[in-house]
């Protein structure tokens, strides 16, 4: 896949997700095989107005490239200023939100609001477009209600962005209910612009059959890349006609340190503590025992203390392979 001048290497992709995408998440999904991963959901706003949060939300290390960054505003002029700083940090390409189902986005006109608001997301394109020395690309869901996108995005596609990611649930879905699949593949019969696909890809062979069934250039892989960053390769080997390799409890709790120890690296012990706990839950889903785990190492409120729990437990799932 090729967007503007970036070239991917695979059509798999790890998609922008607030409260989760940071350096450490986006550095473990490219070392599991995400062709590209995204930056969470930055405010123009706090760009703009150098806000320190928003900075080192914004911060994107080399080993991590090609990454994306994505805006969300609702003001264009702020827009505008807030593509022209991203677009010097060290970014492959510039993403505008416009799906975002979340009520405090939206009550800010801003995510899928602007669905609602034609004119207005025209007026936002083009002024990130205009400013931008990155690509630039929009994410879009399918409306409030329904599909309404072929009325939507046409004045958009001239603007010069370089790519459409569709989201295949409306507004009021939010994150649940059924993807319309159906929805992409008709977006493709008629847009010009790469494609990329998002919605209900939960394995591997998801992300295949929406690349099958839609058409669509490459499929952006979200929750179900959470605590399985392999999943990115295995939709590769599944597409190349293999089967997904399998992970090992070594492997897995292998990952599991390299996160936590990626997490310390990038925001710190206390930092990294509120997102050890997450994402501990994340790799030990479905495994003997995950819930006791996750209930004994809850209340640790150090690394150290955090590590012993993940010891004994990977240590205890061993014993009963052997």
């Amino acid at each position: 896949m090729q967007i503007a001048d970036l070239k991917l290497k695979t059509p798999f992709i790890a998609a922008p997700m607030a409260g989760v995408t940071n350096p450490a998440f986006r550095l473990m999904a490219r070392r599991g095989g995400a062709s590209l991963v995204y930056t969470e959901m930055i405010s123009a706003v706090g760009l703009v107005k150098s806000q320190p949060k928003t900075l080192a939300m914004a911060r994107v290390e080399p080993e991590e490239r090609p990454t994306g960054l994505q805006l969300f505003g609702s003001n264009p002029e702020v827009m505008g200023r807030a593509a022209a700083i991203a677009s010097l940090l060290n970014v492959d390409l510039l993403d505008i939100n416009m799906g975002c189902p979340a009520r405090k986005v939206r009550r800010q006109g801003s995510g899928s609001k602007l669905l609602e608001s034609p004119e207005l997301a025209l007026e936002i394109v083009r002024a990130v477009v205009e400013n931008s020395k990155a690509p630039v690309t929009v994410k879009v869901r399918m409306g409030k209600y329904g599909n309404n996108l072929r009325e939507f995005l046409p004045p958009i596609l001239e603007t010069g962005v370089k790519a459409v990611c569709l989201h295949a649930r409306t507004t009021d879905q939010g994150f649940s209910g059924r993807a319309d699949w159906q929805a992409i593949k008709e977006l493709v019969a008629w847009c010009p612009l790469p494609v990329i696909g998002n919605g209900d890809v939960k394995t591997p062979y998801d992300a295949v059959n929406m690349l099958k069934e839609t058409g669509c250039t490459a499929v952006m892989i979200g929750r179900a890349a959470l605590g399985d960053p392999w999943i990115f390769t295995h939709a590769q080997e599944v597409l190349l006609g293999g089967e997904p390799t399998e992970v090992s409890i070594a492997q897995r709790k292998e990952a599991l340190w390299e996160h936590m120890d990626l997490a310390r690296q990038k925001g710190g012990e206390g930092h990294a503590v509120h997102f050890v706990k997450q994402f501990m839950m994340w790799y030990t889903r479905g495994l003997p025992g995950a819930v006791s785990f996750r209930r004994t190492a809850g209340p640790s409120t150090d690394l150290d203390e955090l590590w012993r729990h993940t010891e004994d437990f990977f240590a205890n799932l061993e014993g009963l392979q052997s």
